[in-house]
């Protein structure tokens, strides 16, 4: 029996053992969260205020069911170069490498997924840091998944979420008058 060529291809594609597939992206969200009148706000947005010490910006990631990448990358970019990366560019052993500008983070880790398939991670905002267009770009396996463009903003440019005013109660409920 004569096989026709696309066949002979595909068997030995399969003899040979079937090549890896690409991890699928199947959702991302970029939130930011910070404490604002007592309340701990999370919110799905892009732009995040200079808050140090108080504002993080977190991005989280959904693999496809069988997605197993070995290497991560997340790439973090700055409008400016930042003057002080604190340990970040002097801790050898942190996953994390500084370019020479002092513009670009490139943090390389093995992605740890729950059980849904999620994996993600946080910076927070700190003394420093400036304001203007940030991106932050996610890879697995060399395979770029996704790019999250945002702001950081003075506290001044930010709009703040409404502070919840409290119900009007009846003068007499409590005998006050």
């Amino acid at each position: 029996m004569r096989l026709p060529v696309s066949a002979i291809a595909l068997l030995s594609v399969t003899l040979a053992g079937a090549p890896s597939l690409a991890a699928e992206m199947t959702e991302s969200v970029f939130q930011v969260t910070f404490r604002y009148a007592g309340e701990d706000e999370v919110l799905n947005d892009t732009v995040v205020p200079l808050l140090p010490g108080n504002a993080c910006y977190n991005w989280y990631v959904r693999l496809a069911e069988g997605s197993a990448p070995k290497i991560a990358t997340e790439i973090l970019s700055l409008p400016v170069p930042l003057e002080d990366w604190g340990t970040l560019l002097t801790d050898p052993d942190d996953g994390i490498d500084i370019s020479a500008d002092g513009r670009v983070a490139t943090r390389t880790f093995a992605p740890e997924l729950d059980d849904e398939g999620w994996f993600s991670h946080s910076w927070c905002v700190a003394p420093g840091d400036p304001v203007g267009s940030h991106t932050i770009a996610i890879a697995v396996d060399g395979d770029k998944l996704v790019t999250y463009d945002f702001q950081v903003v003075l506290p001044e440019d930010y709009y703040w979420p409404a502070i919840a005013q409290p119900q009007p109660r009846e003068r007499s409920v409590d005998h006050s008058w």
